[in-house]
């Protein structure tokens, strides 16, 4: 169920042009509270978060909407039918208000519309998630420690091996390795990411694309792990998954065995892109299901912030672009949040949950 609301943000756009005082050099959560009020959401021009890196990727999904067919742009999305113009004026009406300068007088509620995401009866009606490009140390060449090959997709159409059969050696010696390590754990979420960076002991790097799976299935190794007693508990996250197995190295192969499914990779010369091919920008691309959220959509999301014990302290909102491609599950409407690589992205990663309000914002009709 969705609904429009009339949001009212107590600040004024501003026009296309550039001030560097316009937007913060360090970037710092804003503490504020939200009161509903019928079916107005009262929010302060501060609580959005405004950054340099909201203003690039702005200006990169500006671009891509001008180049990009108007028939990859259009979906029903949760409310409604969307067009190829209404985004591109709602990104360009958000630069200008980024900008710092208007000659509207209109508070920022009359000049877009909101549509609320999710059931509005539900106070988190939107499950968050965050992403990242994983880092990986990395030798040229195999050696004792560095034995777990990456390795290059198979030319040709013929079945591919599983995940279980690739580790028992399936592709070894057909000249498809890019590189070893000596982390098979990371290795494995580097493959659920789809993408990462490696690190060669002279401190070279390679970020690696996604370059095709074999034809086997997913299947949740957090689950497996549950469903065989191994994590006796309901966190399923990555963090307790990589925590046991460490733990546990004598059930390494047995655990990610259990997932038949196998990422391979190639070198890329370029930065780390988006489903839309657009570059992906720590803290405002976000993954949607582009089935019903069309790329180029802007979205105002209520986000977490938690102490250092993980509670839950105060909410930001901020503005996020939809770039790159999730699916929704049973309805559910889940956004993935892009922070950034390594492991300050990872740990950024672990506060995107579980839930919150997210509205989809568009330039008024």
């Amino acid at each position: 169920m969705q609904r429009k609301i009339g949001l009212t943000i107590g600040l004024w756009l501003l026009s296309a042009c550039y001030t560097a005082n316009a937007v913060e050099n360090t970037p710092k959560p804003v503490h504020c509270d939200v009161q509903i009020q019928g079916s107005s959401l009262n929010l302060d021009e501060a609580c959005i978060r405004k950054t340099p890196e909201l203003r690039r990727a702005l200006v990169d999904m500006a671009v891509y909407l001008q180049s990009t067919d108007a028939s990859k742009l259009t979906a029903p999305t949760y409310h409604g039918p969307m067009d190829k113009q209404r985004l591109i004026n709602t990104v360009e009406q958000l630069v200008t208000w980024l900008d710092g300068k208007s000659s509207s007088k209109k508070p920022l509620g009359q000049q877009f519309d909101f549509y609320a995401l999710g059931d509005p009866q539900d106070k988190r009606p939107v499950q968050y998630g965050g992403y990242f490009t994983p880092q990986l140390a990395v030798q040229a060449h195999e050696s004792a420690e560095y034995r777990y090959p990456l390795y290059a997709k198979p030319k040709g159409d013929a079945t591919l091996p599983s995940r279980r059969e690739i580790m028992q050696g399936a592709l070894k010696g057909k000249g498809l390795e890019i590189a070893w390590t000596n982390d098979p754990i990371g290795y494995y979420f580097m493959q659920v990411q789809g993408s990462g960076l490696i690190r060669f002991p002279d401190g070279k790097t390679q970020l690696l694309g996604f370059a095709g799976k074999n034809t086997q299935a997913y299947v949740s190794i957090g689950r497996y792990m549950q469903d065989k007693g191994y994590l006796r508990t309901d966190n399923l996250s990555n963090t307790a998954v990589r925590q046991w197995l460490k733990l546990n190295p004598d059930k390494l192969d047995e655990v990610l065995g259990a997932n038949p499914s196998f990422v391979f990779f190639r070198p890329v010369k370029d930065v780390v892109r988006s489903a839309s091919t657009l570059p992906v920008i720590a803290g405002h691309t976000a993954s949607v299901d582009n089935s019903m959220i069309p790329f180029g959509s802007v979205l105002l999301v209520e986000l977490p912030i938690r102490d250092n014990n993980g509670k839950i302290v105060q909410h930001e909102w901020r503005l996020l672009l939809a770039s790159d491609r999730r699916s929704d599950d049973q309805g559910v409407v889940r956004i993935g949040i892009y922070t950034g690589e390594g492991e300050a992205g990872r740990l950024e990663a672990q506060r995107f949950f579980p839930a919150g309000r997210a509205f989809l914002l568009q330039s008024g009709s």
